[in-house]
């Protein structure tokens, strides 16, 4: 399998999912976008403007709840869509990111987890790209 094979293959395979649905989600989604080639998944209960207008993201809504468990189980319902993938959860917003927090457990068997800063570092698409 040559080089290219396997990177187009992994675009596939790995789907970034952008908690929050704010500015610093948008740029990170384009980071993304333009180092990997790999559309992230922006995902909050509310939409705004750049969705309309950014193509290297997916907004996917949320069930507004202040149940840190009922989005956990909503992200994990998410994710079971697309088999064969591999999610990486990375949060924006100070509310998801204490809902990481306290549902890691849970969120840890379907979810790699990485951080904003280090994605480009450290993270699976690292040794990939």
């Amino acid at each position: 399998m040559s080089d290219r094979t396997i990177r187009d293959e992994a675009r596939l395979y790995f789907v970034p999912y952008i908690l929050g649905n704010n500015p610093t989600a948008h740029k990170l989604a384009a980071r993304i976008f333009r180092k990997f080639g790999i559309v992230s998944l922006i995902c909050d209960d509310h939409r705004s403007a750049r969705d309309l207008i950014d193509m290297s993201s997916k907004t996917l809504m949320l069930t507004p709840t202040d149940s840190p468990r009922l989005l956990a189980e909503q992200l994990i319902s998410l994710a079971a869509q697309n088999k064969y993938t591999l999610p990486i959860i990375i949060s924006t917003d100070e509310r998801f990111q204490s809902m990481l927090d306290r549902e890691r457990e849970l969120l840890e068997h379907t979810f790699v987890f990485a951080d904003a800063d280090s994605l480009f570092d450290s993270s699976p698409l690292v040794n990939i790209f």
